[in-house]
């Protein structure tokens, strides 16, 4: 009943938060439209409006996508408006008298194209930090200063919904894990825990924006119930030439960190190429700290562990491809990319064991681990565009990952007195090769002047081989153990077909509807033959996405979705890492699909944007789930299925214009979820109300400086058998625009030193947990961006390779 008492909550919530824009945003207000010599609506136009007797600024804004402008807060008087831009006559508005508190609506203002030549002007367009766009949030990664020298995944970490595990390497969004990972629209097949290293290498300086998309239409694969994440590199306008940049960032947190990258692009009338380079290092020093408490039936036993995690991270990613014009109807285009990344770990741990009857004991383990990511994945595309319209393209694509993870444990068990019993040494071997083929082929078509269809076909063909070598040395001797050693293969196919229609019955109302099946054939045998795992499943996946706009500054998006999480190939095979003497880290063979039902509505008013979310999950997949061997008080921690969970979520974003020298982003997160399952031989059932804050507070100063100082803080959520406690951060960064060809951007991150993963078991439980990972100290990041050549090219052509929706089944 309090699920359902708490769902009575959201309409209540929905209308306080819409009194709440209403209060703010109900001043008097001034809009327009620009348009072309064709009545189309020209974006990026600079809008001036200016004081009738004197001509006087009063204040400025850009036109959007469509053309529109506004302008609030604007005091009574006499007006007119001034709009310009690169290439049309400046064009003006008639006198107009404005009393300060009406909505005056101005007629369109035609702009005509020049004749003569102009000397180049450059006008600068700042986009919100946030935005709602069809189906998705994006965040303008490209504006915010305090992202300076940072990874794409510590961006992701502050955005809104997202949530970051830095001890899982995966992500979630709002409260779901199920996450994709797509670049410039292109998935990448591969763990998510391996598409987390390669973020975790990518500079954030490389990229424009991030979309968030939490019910993707049928024309991308089912898997992910939380939906995708857009990576969206930069790129530049349309003209013939090549530019490129440079950037540099040195910063030091509880070690050094440093990166760089370059990048290339030329745009040709038939051959154009693009190429990345970016090189990431960070040395660090993690806190780990974890309290287990348990009954065996005899006595009660409680296990302290403590240990600093000295660690290091070299990465490398790369990007380089093609686009070949072969006539005037078809491009023929290649893509090849990849990274290695290289973690380096060393951790002294100190045990302590007490016991309510036995001895206590006392024991120090040393780590030393080294896990070791390569990937390369090779595209072709073939496109070409009929007479008619009609468009059809095909996709051949080839993935391999390398995986090698060797560890090694030493371990000095002492007694009450200190005194040494005895000490073990043992070493595990992993490696893991995955290889993938991918191949789609994609049909669209409009029909009439208001309906396009979009079909396709895809297969694809996943194989694994995972070799686990577990060895004691009792004394001089290497002894291979039998109980952990094992070889595993796994092969998967899955064939797919969908088909979707996007309606436009009017200029205001789309309708974008589809339907996907999905048959997934996948086998896990030893090598020698045994069988682990059998399954053979089909299934539709519908999906609907209505779109309304009211008028110019509202618009109403309702969506409804049905989606699959597949287990990753890592989280099925079979391994095992210790954390301390008493607790194993391991794979779950057993683990099955998740299949999520999302239903969403989505409101903005002018920049502010309101989400609500409702979502059922079936076998959620929670990781590092624990399983009591109560024979040796050996704790398992393992990939496990959580029976059922229900979630509610609201997101609330929205600008401020606190003074002419101070913008702030708000952006909260509303959660509220229900766990119903069955763990470690208990049945139990939860519920977490969350929420998750972000304000960004911009302050522009004089001579190109720019200040941005950004809050985070996010509440308790439900990680399947813990609770995941409440953390919170401070970033700072300041920018100086030396003009066209340099940035020079500073920031401290985690000024208070706040940020750390805590977790807990929830209150009653048999098994006691709890515990915090702090992952690095504040950092001190100083990052040079320097750009050259043709900065008016164009950039890479945005197209989809046919593997971008297995990559984030990798992990690592």
């Amino acid at each position: 009943m309090k699920f359902y008492s708490n769902l009575l909550k959201v309409p209540f919530i929905a209308v306080l938060f819409c009194l709440l824009a209403s209060s703010v945003f109900s001043q008097g207000m001034i809009q327009g439209k620009v348009l072309d010599s064709q009545a189309k609506g020209l974006s990026y136009a600079s809008v001036l409006l200016r004081n009738e007797p004197d001509s006087s600024l009063i204040n400025g804004a850009i036109s959007d996508d469509s053309g529109n402008y506004v302008f609030t807060d604007i005091p009574k008087g006499q007006y007119f408006v001034e709009v310009t831009i690169l290439g049309y006559a400046k064009s003006y508005s008639p006198v107009f008298p404005f009393l300060g508190t009406e909505k005056n609506e101005l007629a369109a203002i035609l702009l005509k194209e020049e004749d003569q030549n102009l000397d180049e002007v450059t006008v600068t367009a700042t986009r919100p930090l946030f935005e709602l766009e069809q189906g998705k949030m994006v965040v303008n990664v490209a504006n915010s200063v305090s992202a300076a020298g940072l990874s794409v995944i510590d961006v992701l970490d502050r955005s809104p919904g997202v949530s970051v595990n830095r001890q899982s390497n995966t992500l979630s969004v709002l409260g779901k894990n199920g996450v994709v990972i797509l670049m410039n629209g292109q998935r990448f097949r591969m763990p998510l825990e391996a598409a987390y290293q390669m973020l975790a290498g990518l500079n954030s300086s490389d990229v424009e924006k991030i979309e968030i998309i939490t019910v993707p239409p049928a024309n991308y694969d089912a898997d992910g119930d939380a939906g995708f994440i857009n990576i969206v590199m930069k790129k530049d306008n349309d003209r013939i030439g090549t530019n490129g940049s440079l950037t540099v960032g040195q910063g030091y947190g509880s070690g050094y960190n440093g990166n760089m990258s370059f990048n290339l692009n030329h745009q040709g009338p038939k051959f154009s190429w693009f190429g990345l380079l970016s090189t990431t290092y960070v040395d660090q020093v993690q806190e780990w700290e974890q309290f287990r408490g348990n009954n065996n039936g005899f006595e009660d036993i409680g296990i302290d562990t403590n240990t600093d995690r000295f660690s290091t991270r070299k990465s490398i990613n790369y990007q380089a491809g093609f686009d070949y014009k072969w006539g005037s109807n078809t491009i023929f285009s290649g893509l090849v990319s990849g990274y290695t990344n290289r973690w380096d770990m060393t951790a002294p741990n100190v045990t302590k064991s007490k016991y309510s009857i036995s001895p206590d004991t006392l024991f120090r383990m040393t780590t030393v681990e080294v896990n070791k990511w390569s990937h390369i994945m090779g595209n072709i595309n073939l496109q070409h565009t009929f007479q008619n319209g009609q468009v059809i393209s095909t996709n051949v694509d080839y993935l391999t990952y390398k995986n090698s993870n060797p560890s090694g444990y030493t371990i000095m068990n002492y007694d009450e007195s200190n005194d040494l019993i005895g000490s073990e040494e043992f070493r595990i071997a992993k490696d893991t090769p995955i290889e993938l083929w991918v191949a789609d082929l994609n049909h669209s078509m409009k029909i009439g002047e208001s309906v396009a269809v979009e079909s396709g076909l895809r297969a694809t063909f996943s194989e694994f081989t995972n070799t686990v070598l577990f060895e004691e040395k009792p004394g001089s001797d290497w002894l291979i153990d039998p109980k952990f050693t094992n070889d595993g293969f796994l092969e998967e196919d899955i064939l797919a077909a969908f088909s979707t229609a996007k309606i436009e019955f009017d200029e205001k109302t789309t309708l974008n509807a589809g339907l996907r099946y999905e048959n997934t054939k996948t086998n896990l045998t030893t090598i020698s033959g045994e069988k682990i795992v059998d399954r053979h499943y089909g299934d539709f996946f519908p999906t609907a996405f209505l779109s309304r706009k009211i008028n110019a500054d509202n618009l109403v998006q309702l969506s409804y979705g049905r989606r699959i999480t597949r287990p990753t190939f890592n989280e099925m095979a079979p391994f095992v890492f210790f954390s301390d003497p008493f607790t194993f880290f391991a794979g779950n063979e057993n683990i099955l699909p998740t299949y999520t039902n999302t239903l969403k509505t989505d409101y903005s008013y002018k920049s502010m944007i309101f989400s609500a979310q409702y979502s059922m999950d079936k076998n959620v997949i929670a990781a590092f789930q624990p399983t009591l061997d109560e024979e040796t008080n050996t704790v398992f921690l393992k990939t496990e299925n959580v029976d059922q969970s229900q979630t509610v979520s609201m997101m609330l974003a929205f600008p401020l214009q606190v003074a002419s020298w101070w913008e702030m982003q708000n952006n909260f997160t509303f959660n509220y979820q229900k766990v119903n399952s069955l763990l470690n031989g208990e049945t139990y059932e939860v519920d977490q109300t969350g929420l998750q804050v972000v304000l960004t507070n911009t302050f522009p100063l004089p001579k190109k400086y720019t200040v941005e100082l950004m809050g985070y803080y996010a509440s308790p959520t439900i990680s399947g058998y813990y609770k995941r406690l409440s953390r919170a951060f401070v970033n700072l960064g300041i920018q100086k625009d030396f003009g066209k060809s340099s940035v020079l951007r500073v920031s401290c991150n985690d000024i208070f030193e706040t940020t750390q993963l805590r977790w807990k078991s929830f209150g009653g439980a048999d098994l006691e947990i709890s515990g915090r990972l702090k992952f690095e100290k504040r950092v001190f990041m100083a990052t040079y961006t320097y750009t050259f050549g043709n900065s008016k090219i164009k950039g890479t052509r945005d197209r989809k390779v046919g593997s971008q929706e297995e990559q984030k089944r990798v992990t690592n």
